[in-house]
């Protein structure tokens, strides 16, 4: 790459949105079309009560959903692979230190 092409490179910054927050999940919906991928994070909300002698319990649990990103179904294979690809990374891995272990 010539000086005058590096110049005009175009330069990637990731920055955090002012509403950035780090949430933990425990689920996702899922729905890919021709028309357009979503992917929605959820975190199950157990909804706790208290019986008259002091028992607590929980009938009802809500799953909440706290991210809900729309894609092009293009994008949406893009990330899916991508995240299959760390999947994969991952698994290795694990198979590397169970095999350490022995």
């Amino acid at each position: 790459m010539t000086a005058e092409n590096q110049k005009q490179a175009l330069k990637l910054e990731i920055v955090m949105d002012p509403e950035f927050k780090t949430t933990h999940i425990d689920g996702a919906i899922v729905t890919l079309n021709p028309n357009f991928g979503q992917l929605a994070l959820t975190y199950d909300q157990p909804e706790f009560k208290v019986r008259p002698n002091g028992d607590i319990y929980t009938d009802r649990i809500q799953k909440r959903v706290i991210l809900d990103a729309r894609l092009s179904p293009e994008a949406f294979r893009a990330l899916a692979y991508t995240m299959m690809e760390h999947v994969q990374q991952y698994d290795e891995w694990l198979k590397q230190q169970k095999s350490e272990q022995k």
